[in-house]
């Protein structure tokens, strides 16, 4: 038995090491049909898509882009937006060099601007918050995924989700006809499977002080990521009494019919956790509670609640 699982493990290891061999670099195409009819089903991409199974490295025509699936799934799609574009340009990048995860990142970054702020998103405005982390191996600029764009220090920004793992998202590569926007862009630009060169705007930080409706956006983003902080901090910090007063709850919401007398005796003694108490100034923009909770909290075996 103990043979057969260190094969296994050796197999995964292996593996493992034959693929950490070309990080960085296309993998063999392994889409499918049934992954790129889904996303032609959801709106994600037009029906013009096409594939070559197994092939080393991305080929398109002169009228095709190579697409991804991690991409598209994070967010980017064809006709694709100025803002994108102009990411590309001031970077000198190619949307392979870009790491899945910060297409996460920039689609969170155009809504927020277009929903929440009202503005168009602007790439100084995406400077001023983010900066680029370079990815190498060996001291060398990585061909697909060359950087990660994260958060400056000292930046306030809403939360987002923390990077997930995205491990041979280079391997689910496709050719999609390139889509443009007549009289404002041609689309994105024609393939080339090369690393990038570092430009003097991977590292430069714009001042909005030029700037008015941009740094009045810097300001509002700064003052709703403090606003959501301070609201809903007193009940992050305690996950688990969190869940634990969570549950009490949804016990007492059941009828006092069908809760039996040994719970509402047991559940007469748990006070809510003073570790879920919020400041007094958070304390004073919470909505009223619900007096439902109270009721049964009051209920005794065989006697009715004063309050009902």
């Amino acid at each position: 038995m103990a043979a057969k699982v260190q094969e296994v493990e050796n197999k995964k290891a292996s593996k493992a090491r034959s693929r950490e061999g070309v990080r960085g670099q296309w993998w063999p195409c392994e889409t499918t049909d049934a992954e790129l009819r889904e996303l032609q089903n959801e709106g994600m991409i037009s029906e013009h898509w096409s594939f070559t199974r197994d092939s080393d490295v991305p080929q398109p025509d002169a009228d095709e882009r190579v697409m991804t699936k991690a991409w598209v799934e994070r967010g980017l799609s064809l006709p694709c937006s100025e803002f994108f574009l102009s990411v590309l340009d001031t970077y000198g990048l190619q949307p392979h060099n870009i790491c899945p995860n910060s297409y996460l990142l920039l689609s969170n970054f155009a809504t927020l601007c277009e929903g929440h702020l009202g503005i168009r998103p602007d790439i100084k405005l995406w400077q001023f918050f983010f900066r680029v982390k370079k990815e190498t191996k060996d001291k060398a600029m990585l061909n697909c995924g060359s950087m990660t764009f994260m958060l400056r220090s000292g930046r306030m920004y809403p939360p987002h989700d923390s990077h997930e793992s995205v491990r041979y998202w280079n391997a689910g590569w496709f050719y999609v006809k390139n889509a443009s926007v007549p009289s404002i862009h041609d689309g994105l630009p024609p393939f080339s499977n090369t690393p990038p060169e570092e430009l003097a705007s991977w590292s430069f930080i714009p001042t909005l002080a030029q700037t008015p409706i941009l740094e009045k956006a810097a300001r509002r983003i700064s003052c709703l990521t403090l606003w959501r902080k301070k609201t809903y901090a007193p009940y992050s910090e305690f996950p688990l009494a969190v869940t634990r007063w969570k549950r009490i709850r949804k016990t007492l919401r059941r009828k006092k019919n069908e809760c039996p007398e040994r719970l509402l005796l047991d559940l007469q003694s748990v006070p809510a956790p003073k570790s879920l108490a919020p400041t007094p100034e958070a304390a004073a923009r919470l909505p009223p509670r619900n007096p439902g909770w109270s009721k049964h909290l009051r209920l005794t075996p065989g006697r009715r609640s004063t309050s009902a």
